[in-house]
């Protein structure tokens, strides 16, 4: 019965989101696919966001289409979360490579690496299981 309520929320929320473009990092309500490529829990785990007023308001396994808790989707990130991410990058400490949605221009690949850190007396430290990633497709504007 769940499964039937959580599909006709998401059927009702698809039909009313027909605009099909990101207008640059407005406010408005969207829902996205998105993974997390890392060493953690929700590592490899496809998702449905729901985002509104650019802030993830719940999300759903597309797996199995169970509805998350909080402590499950808190690492997802909005659209604006992954421009973010970009920007805020430390570009001396990261390897940072992404990649834009050729159709609405918002980032649908990042992926973030620890660089060696090299001590004054030449030893190097590498960081291992410390590379992040994030893969985001199927935007569908909702307002």
């Amino acid at each position: 019965m769940k499964y039937l309520f959580y599909f006709l929320i998401t059927f009702v929320l698809l039909i009313y989101g027909c605009d099909d473009s990101v207008d640059s990092i407005e406010t408005y309500d969207y829902s996205i696919e998105q993974q997390m490529g890392c060493f953690c829990s929700q590592g490899g785990v496809w998702v449905r966001l729901f985002v509104k007023a650019d802030t993830v308001a719940y999300a759903f396994r597309i797996s199995d289409n169970e509805l998350l808790d909080y402590n499950d989707y808190k690492s997802y990130k909005s659209i604006r979360g992954l421009f973010d991410l970009i920007s805020q990058t430390d570009t001396n400490s990261y390897v940072l490579d992404y990649e834009m949605d050729s159709v609405y221009n918002f980032p649908s690949y990042i992926y973030l690496n620890p660089k060696a850190i090299i001590f004054s007396d030449s030893t190097i430290a590498i960081i291992e299981d410390g590379q992040l990633s994030y893969t985001s497709k199927n935007y569908v504007k909702l307002n």
